[in-house]
């Protein structure tokens, strides 16, 4: 299948192209630039000057539409794709939340069979977000199913082959075995619910942790032990270059100047846009769900154009998905739009080492594509799966 794309905004790493047209062949990209007369394409799509970027990448989310993917269903798994795929992703890693062991192992069951019939998008492997937190920092997850990282608590999760991300509290007893563990398997390590002082994350990082869990969002910041104070988490977030730092850009999680603060210290070569969308995304407002599986998740709703825990204490992930995450870097971050764009594709691809075939457009890449106007609004979106 040949498919042209005429008359694109292409947007790559340094800017915006006008006038771009692109040619993709059996699911990879052929030919990018001015020849208007592929006439041996099978399908053309006239992009009308419309932006065209490589496909979304999220690597944080729980759900969307009325589904979750701790439901553990065929059904969940192509609802959630579907839905944001609509919103542009073309890949994701699909994330679970702290739980009951049984029910987390019968996700994982799930993903392996179901994961691979999924034609909406690219699941790119498993988040699991949790069990292994600081109580202190708990959030939305419930404490009672929070677990020490023990061999005994994560060696169940590590057989099924798809786990590529895990977040923990590298704090806590045991983490640093754990790590290597991840890190043996190729999995990214990434820190998140987490108590830790600036020390222990500096730790933390030289052990291989790579990533911060929804950096802000339940984690330590500065704070005093009697006259002194020293540092958390977020300053170790925004102070270490090397670390990367996703961050929940729906414009409520994070205030413009926040999002603005993390840009000045990490820019866009360390900063990953993520939905941590739960099951509430896409529903009304007002809307009660389950966060978490039907059977034993909390009760959480739709307030505000977010995901909040019944008494309003603390949020409950996001109702957002990839297109929201770009318009409000651009809208409210001030960012350029290849800027925005780099944050949601190269850079996620990047840390998952999937860079050398997603993430940007170029010839011999996988021909995931999105076409959005100038308010970030999804007109069409393809990918390689």
């Amino acid at each position: 299948m040949r498919k042209f794309y005429r008359n694109a905004a292409l947007v790559t790493e340094s800017g915006v192209i006008k006038y771009t047209n692109i040619l993709t062949d059996n699911g990879k990209i052929a030919y990018i630039g001015k020849d208007n007369h592929m006439t041996a394409a099978d399908i053309t799509v006239e992009v009308d000057g419309n932006y065209l970027s490589a496909g979304f990448i999220d690597i944080h989310v729980h759900g969307g539409n009325g589904y979750e993917f701790m439901d553990g269903t065929k059904e969940s798994f192509g609802k959630i794709a579907e839905y944001h795929a609509s919103h542009g992703i073309t890949s994701m890693l699909a994330t679970t939340l702290a739980g009951d062991m049984s029910e987390t192992l019968a996700f994982l069951d799930a993903y392996n069979e179901y994961a691979p019939e999924v034609s909406a998008l690219n699941y790119l492997g498993v988040h699991l977000e949790g069990p292994f937190f600081n109580p202190k920092q708990a959030g939305a997850q419930d404490p009672k199913y929070l677990v020490p990282p023990t061999k005994e608590n994560y060696a169940p999760y590590l057989k099924y082959g798809c786990v590529k991300r895990v977040s923990l509290a590298p704090e806590l007893d045991g983490a640093s075995e754990f790590t290597r563990e991840l890190l043996a398997m190729g999995a990214v390590v990434s820190a998140g619910h987490t108590d830790a002082s600036f020390a222990e994350m500096e730790e933390a990082h030289i052990n291989g942790f790579s990533l911060m869990t929804h950096l802000y969002s339940a984690m330590s910041g500065v704070h005093r032990r009697g006259v002194w104070r020293t540092g958390g988490a977020i300053e170790a977030g925004l102070l270490i270059d090397t670390l990367y730092a996703e961050i929940i850009a729906d414009g409520l999680h994070l205030p413009e100047c926040l999002l603005k603060l993390i840009v000045k210290c990490k820019g866009r070569e360390k900063i990953i846009l993520v939905s941590d969308a739960s099951r509430g995304a896409g529903l009304a407002e007002g809307t009660i769900f389950k966060l978490g599986s039907l059977e034993k998740g909390q009760d959480v709703k739709v307030k505000d154009d977010i995901a909040m825990l019944m008494d309003e204490t603390a949020f409950a992930g996001s109702v957002a998905s990839g297109d929201r995450l770009v318009r409000t870097m651009v809208k409210t971050a001030g960012l350029p739009i290849h800027d925005a764009v780099y944050m949601i594709t190269a850079t996620p691809a990047k840390l998952l080492g999937i860079d050398s075939r997603k993430g940007s457009i170029e010839v011999g890449k996988d021909a995931d594509i999105v076409v959005f106007d100038e308010n970030i609004n999804i007109i069409h979106n393809s990918c390689y799966c």
